[in-house]
């Protein structure tokens, strides 16, 4: 599986901790940092696929961390983004200037950060769509939502790599952004095989199962597209 890296930055160790947890276990290799200043060096060290700042940090803040990373040439295409407790215009205003990809609110859960960095990383690459997939299993042996990279996209179906072993007959919730769009694909899906991909990874090939006819449809453009 492609290693995806998330720098999550954040002055309260506490939540930073949270948020780190949270992405640990959705498949991500996560990078913290305590401080703005501590965010741009590793960031310019480590080029992660993914930033998070929080924008209410001492000194250099979320907003001012990013305008120094755009600045490295390495970082200037690099997904930022912003999160706050405050949503007001003039907030939001101001860390758009500074280069960020998104701004958010702050989430109340923090699992609900999944479904962010999902989003933000529903890019197409190198002419071939790499979806990041959150997902978690239907029953006894579900509760935890879980993150995986996924190609092969049909109306049909797709083939996940995540390093969370699934079972052929497992039912799973998977929700997903098409690439270049705000098009959010969410859905049931039949596991219809299983197989090791080596390094700890496993492909999983599912089926859709309950899929919108306006979802289908939407897929099917964007694989021809």
């Amino acid at each position: 599986m492609a290693k995806v890296t998330v720098l999550i930055a954040d002055d309260l160790k506490f939540f930073l901790e949270l948020e780190k947890s949270f992405l640990v276990r959705g498949g991500f290799d996560v990078l913290t940092a305590g401080s703005g200043t501590e965010a741009i060096a590793v960031a310019r060290d480590k080029h992660p696929s993914l930033v998070l700042l929080d924008l209410e940090m001492p000194g250099v803040d979320g907003a001012a961390a990013c305008v120094e990373m755009r600045k490295d040439a390495t970082l200037a295409g690099t997904p930022i983004i912003i999160m706050s407790a405050r949503g007001d215009q003039k907030t939001r205003d101001r860390c758009l200037k500074a280069g960020c990809t998104e701004f958010v609110i702050k989430p109340e859960k923090p699992d609900e950060l999944l479904g962010i960095v999902a989003r933000i990383l529903a890019v197409r690459k190198r002419g071939s769509a790499r979806l990041t997939v959150v997902f978690s299993v239907i029953g006894e042996a579900g509760g935890h939502q879980l993150i995986g990279q996924a190609h092969d996209l049909s109306s049909g179906g797709l083939l996940l790599e995540t390093k969370t072993s699934l079972a052929a007959g497992d039912t799973v919730d998977v929700e997903f952004f098409l690439p270049e769009s705000k098009v959010q694909i969410k859905t049931k899906a039949e596991v219809v095989r299983v197989t090791q991909a080596g390094g700890g990874a496993w492909q999983v090939g599912v089926r859709f199962i309950d899929l919108d006819p306006g979802d289908q449809e939407a897929i099917q453009d964007f694989v021809s597209s």
